[in-house]
């Protein structure tokens, strides 16, 4: 929306993400026989951890969206690395967070050279997108060098340096000459430098340290949650119209009420202290609350009215591939459907005819329209502030 290259996810451990069901627009597929509840509601690519969405893809980040993983295992980090759903796989050995620390990923890795190798070499070999990752600068300056030597070695696309060691924080001073040293070292590859979030406030001053540190770009991360329209070439927007941008999008991709408000808090700031909107963001419990303290209750409607129309088209179909091609309504029931088809085709799968699987899976199929015709037919009513129904 406002100009950046490239974004990048927060830290997503690898464990999650292994144990995360991919979905394409709503559809779920378990098991060797695919049974999908289609919606087509939002158009993304969701991971889903249990009845969390630990990353949603929008179709405008197709391209732009890198994945910053957290690892302390090759075998496991190669496990994620191996789709195309997003532009790129970045793996955080910066994050100085006590539990990354305890867990051997994050900073925990900048004096584990050969476990940093083992885990930049085994996703390299099943990577069909680019592959980077992001560091702090040594207790000793040749300590750094030494290990972006060998991490280039690895083939990666590109190295992110942030200019603190572990144990420092902000305001401690970004060591500008040591990223400017590494920018220096490796000249094949892109580097980036990091850590200056404080000094920018403008996108020109995104230019002044990247030509300070030499190096090819500027990841910036505070600033950018507080101030997102800072890569606005034309200059950055006031705090309370970047809310209502990103409110407009929030709306749109059914983000969630936690996710909503924290983010609204970043670009607040102090304002939630003094400021009626932000004092109303304080207090909120929805995402509907949110919208209302800042005018955009009609767009959280209008957004809410046309995922429920889209969810309320239902189909039932067997697509060219033999697929079962399943739509159920209601979010809450789906759920459970879901688990239903679980256990189904763990039933299933025991059988030892695959005409035997075929068959339970299409009267699961039409259980499933049966369950969905009585569901309608049920009264239903909705929450004023949530997207949750009710059935009476």
């Amino acid at each position: 929306m406002y100009g950046a290259d490239l974004c990048y996810t927060e830290e997503i451990v690898d464990q999650k993400l292994i144990g995360a069901t991919r979905t394409v627009n709503g559809c779920y597929r378990i098991g060797k026989y695919s049974i999908i509840l289609y919606t087509e509601v939002l158009g993304t690519i969701d991971y889903c951890y249990g009845d969390e969405i630990i990353l949603r893809l929008a179709p405008e980040e197709k391209g732009r969206c890198i994945l910053q993983i957290g690892t302390n295992s090759g075998e496991k980090a190669a496990e994620v690395a191996n789709g195309d759903d997003v532009a790129g796989i970045d793996v955080n050995m910066g994050c100085p967070k006590p539990f990354s620390i305890h867990c051997g990923m994050g900073a925990a890795l900048l004096k584990e050279t050969e476990k940093v190798k083992q885990i930049l070499t085994s996703i390299k070999a099943v990577a069909i997108v680019p592959v980077s990752c992001k560091i702090r600068v040594l207790d000793n300056e040749s300590d750094t060098l030494n290990l972006v030597r060998e991490i280039e070695k690895c083939g990666v696309s590109a190295i992110t340096v942030h200019g603190r060691r572990r144990d420092e924080r902000q305001p401690d001073a970004c060591r500008i000459n040591e990223i400017r040293e590494v920018a220096r070292l490796i000249t094949k590859i892109p580097v980036i430098s990091n850590g200056f979030s404080a000094e920018i406030n403008t996108f020109e001053d995104m230019e002044k340290w990247r030509s300070e540190t030499e190096t090819s770009s500027v990841m910036i991360a505070r600033k950018a949650l507080s101030t997102p329209s800072i890569f606005r070439k034309e200059g950055v927007l006031s705090k309370y119209k970047d809310i209502e941008n990103f409110l407009e999008l929030a709306c749109k991709y059914d983000e969630s009420y936690t996710m909503t408000k924290y983010v609204v808090q970043r670009m607040l700031g102090g304002d939630q202290e003094h400021d009626p909107r932000g004092r109303a963001t304080v207090l909120s419990g929805s995402v509907l609350q949110i919208c209302r303290a800042f005018g955009k209750d009609e767009v959280y409607e209008n957004w809410k009215r046309e995922r429920q129309r889209k969810q309320n088209k239902k189909r039932f179909r067997t697509d060219e591939f033999g697929i079962l091609n399943v739509d159920i309504s209601f979010p809450l029931i789906r759920v459970k459907i879901i688990q239903l088809i679980s256990i189904i085709m763990g039933l299933a799968s025991t059988l030892s005819e695959e005409k035997d699987q075929l068959d339970i899976l299409i009267q699961l199929g039409f259980s499933i329209l049966e369950m969905s015709r009585r569901i309608n037919r049920s009264r239903c009513h909705w929450k004023d502030d949530q997207n949750d129904p009710l059935v009476a």
